[in-house]
This record gives C-alpha cells, structure tokens and sequence, in this order.
C-alpha cells in the first residue's frame, strides 16, 4: 500500500528543538511488518554470514571440524563472490522494496515555544489483554492527575496534534480529559482507526491541560476473527492502545504517561486464585 506524500507543519508559536548543542546524531528507527510468516529468511542470512566469514578469514564450524585434503587445488571464491552478490540483489529487489524516506525543515530563528511529545495509554506488555471472539473490547491507559501535577508546568500544556496507535483489530481511539470530578469534552477521537495510517493530526483548536487534569486512552477493539486471547505487544500481531501528542511550552519530567493492569488483577480475571512457588 502506498501513501501519497504528506506534510506536518508546526503551529507558528512552536516547534520542536533540535539541541545541537547536547546532540550530535539522531537515529531514525523503522518497524517493518512482513505479514507472509511462511517465508524463511535465514538461507540469505547464512549465505551473507559465509561470505563475511570468507572476508574475514573466519572458518566456520564445518570448516574447523572437516578440514579440506591437502592436495585439493585452492579454489578462488571471486566468481562465487558475485554470482551471490548478483543473487542477493534480485533476491532483495523481488522480495523488499523500501523507498520510504523523511525530509525535517528547521531554522535558526526559534519560534516562541519549545514543543514536546508525550505518549498517554497502556504499557504494551503481555499484561494487556484482549480476549477472542468479542466484536466490541475496551481497554484505557490512565495517566493520573498526581503525574500531571508533578510535572506540568502552573498554566498547563497545549496539546496541538495527537497520533493514535493500535494494531490491526484496533477500531477505535479516544483520548479523555478528566478536571476534577467533571469529564471535559474529548481532546481526540476516531471512530475509523486505520492501523496502516500513522502520521499526526493537526487539532483545529489546541486543547488547554492543567497540572492535576487525569487523561485517559480509551481503544476499542473487535477481537471477532481471533480464535485466542490477543496479548498486548510491540509486534503486528499483538495489540497497544498508546496516543502521541504533541503540545508547549515543553516541560521535561514527563515523556511517558502509560498504566498497566497488576499482576493480581491480570490473575484474577483469568481465574487463578494460587501460583505455585
């Protein structure tokens, strides 16, 4: 599936700072999903690992425990060389193509706001589950009012974009803003989750959050398809419920708002009352 080329554009008032004075190279991280499991990558893995072996004039196990006779005439392995280079490249050109890129546009006149990210939902851990066979699963990830209030600046923060994040029976996201004993209106919400879509969304108006405001990640899922219980995970067939947000002024003690279910609540729901030592 392809995208058409899209574009984030920080509000006026902030932007996100890149510190070259603290970094010296960023990493950019990508996960890929290779849905055919049947495949088996690891004859190119051994091929390439023979190779950086020969390169290196490292014998392998085979090599060291059946030497080759003395009188056997020495063999080049230039030609071997590129006959598997030539099939490494059609190999790869027919099995992974990736031409996905990003371009980032900065400027040495600094906008009035620092901007932050801060990830609000549920720790993707095995204690997140999901059982089968139901069409309408709801799991939150709280990130209570004490966290806020600790590390919330006195006038709050003003999240501008968010960007939620499920896997595939993921149907739909919101994130709750909870003052006191009174529900605000909803900072997010998606009633169409495409797990394929990944990119952040400009909020028409940024939302004010105060320190002590609770905010909540409530997902739905539809498990109708799975035939066992979905555990919460970082990998395509597992599940998450996390929400990016993107807000100012930035404040630094809070980067991660995530709960998770405790191992006696996990336990009792599954009905086990006694673990063995």
């Amino acid at each position: 599936m392809k995208f058409p080329p899209v574009g984030f554009t920080f509000p006026p008032e902030a932007g996100y700072p890149l510190e070259s004075h603290q970094a010296t190279y960023y990493m950019l991280e990508t996960h890929y999903n290779y849905p055919d499991y049947t495949y088996d990558f690891s004859p190119f893995y051994r091929k390439n690992l023979s190779k950086q072996q020969r390169n290196m004039n490292i014998k392998s196990r085979d090599e060291t425990a059946d030497p080759p006779p003395e009188d056997s005439e020495p063999r080049s392995n230039g030609d071997e060389d590129l006959a598997d280079d030539a099939d490494d490249s059609i190999a790869m050109e027919q099995q992974m193509v990736d031409n996905s890129g990003l371009k980032l546009y900065y400027t040495h006149k600094l906008r009035q706001h620092d901007a932050g990210v801060l990830s609000v939902g549920l720790d993707p851990n095995w204690r997140h589950i999901i059982p089968p066979r139901q069409a309408n699963v709801i799991s939150q990830g709280h990130c209570i009012g004490a966290c806020t209030q600790r590390a919330f600046p006195r006038d709050g923060i003003n999240i501008f974009a968010v960007m939620s994040r499920t896997h595939l029976i993921g149907r739909q996201v919101k994130l709750r803003q909870i003052r006191g004993n009174q529900e605000l209106q909803p900072i997010m919400r998606d009633t169409n989750i495409d797990p394929s879509y990944q990119d952040y969304r400009r909020l028409t108006v940024p939302t004010r959050v105060l320190p002590g405001d609770s905010l909540v990640a409530e997902c739905i899922y539809d498990s109708s398809s799975r035939k066992s219980i979905t555990l919460g995970g970082m990998t395509t067939r597992e599940e998450i419920c996390i929400i990016l947000t993107l807000y100012y002024p930035r404040q630094r003690e809070l980067t991660s708002c995530h709960s998770l279910p405790s191992l006696p609540t996990v336990l009792h729901s599954l009905g086990i009352e006694e673990l063995a030592s």
